[in-house]
């Protein structure tokens, strides 16, 4: 009976870490699933099985509390900002939420281009014939996300495996 528990307890711990709103994922969140030890029927040899005593989970996340910008130019569609953020342990829940917060903050804005590394803004802004190997490199690891056209949330680098959507989707 005991076997059968353990996979509808961790289901029902999935679907609670599941049911999170975005600001809670934010914070630092620990689940734990204590079991015990089974032990086969009392007639005939003992079979024990073991589970270890606790299994933890921990999401991370950091708001991104400060910025620098780079570069700032003006087009016929709105201002373009290049930022760069400090390095964090943030998610793309965190990133989504700064770029929100940017755009309530500054009516006009057109694009952003969010990295966490100074370096690779600077390769950022070459043109792209013109960039070495190691330039790509440096780029592809520290430019985080994009706002394109001033309403879509697109993410680069580590996090482009989250793809793009429109603010407010």
């Amino acid at each position: 009976m005991s076997r059968r528990l353990l996979p509808v307890v961790l289901t029902a711990s999935a679907l609670l870490v599941a049911a999170c709103s975005p600001a809670e994922l934010a914070l630092t969140t620990t689940s734990t699933l204590v079991t015990g030890t089974t032990a086969g029927p009392s007639a005939g040899p003992t079979t024990t099985t073991s589970v270890p005593d606790a299994a933890t989970t921990t999401i991370r996340g950091e708001t991104v509390n400060d910025y620098e910008v780079i570069l700032s130019f003006a087009t016929s569609d709105g201002e373009t900002l290049y930022i760069v953020i400090p390095p964090g342990a943030y998610t793309d829940v965190d990133l989504e939420n700064f770029i929100i917060d940017l755009v309530e903050n500054n009516p006009g804005l057109w694009g952003v281009e969010v990295f966490d590394d100074e370096e690779a803004l600077r390769a950022f802004v070459l043109p792209e014939g013109d960039r070495t190997e190691e330039q790509n490199q440096l780029i592809a690891g520290h430019h985080f996300v994009s706002l394109v056209q001033g309403d879509t949330i697109r993410f680069q680098g580590p996090f482009s495996e989250m793809g793009e959507f429109p603010i407010g989707s």
